[in-house]
């Protein structure tokens, strides 16, 4: 069999492909905003997401109404943009991952306490929340 020029790129590079495609399933997906979104919409819409929904709001107050007073001493009122925090929270209530839709100076500021903060263990492990943060 002869092959050409062309056909050897085309193997070597659908080859390529292949071995960058089994190498990224080996890898795990990050989520992003979006995909935190749809799975915390999806949570809350169930009766044990509406239960925990309450546990968690009663929990926030105790540590986030301190963590926004802090963050946005000193920035302008232009600045100062509401957000949603989509935090994925394990199995004994500590932050695996949190997003922020959009990321703004407040967000970036407080993005540590949410991630630090302990919540209420959720009905499943990995069990993704969004918190709505109004500033104006």
């Amino acid at each position: 069999m002869r092959l050409s020029v062309e056909s050897t790129t085309a193997i070597a590079a659908l080859a390529f492909q292949l071995w960058a495609g089994a190498a990224a399933a080996d890898e795990p997906r990050r989520a992003t905003p979006r995909m935190a979104r749809e799975a915390a919409e999806e949570n809350a819409k169930t009766p044990a997401g509406r239960r925990y929904e309450s546990a968690l709001e009663s929990s926030l107050d105790s540590w986030l109404r301190k963590s926004l007073q802090r963050c946005v001493k000193g920035i302008s009122k232009e600045q100062a943009l509401s957000f949603n925090a989509y935090v994925q929270v394990g199995a004994k209530g500590e932050a695996e991952d949190a997003l922020f839709d959009p990321e703004t100076d407040v967000s970036r500021c407080a993005a540590p306490d949410f991630r630090g903060a302990k919540y209420p263990s959720p009905p499943q492990p990995s069990w993704w929340v969004k918190v709505e943060v109004q500033l104006k």
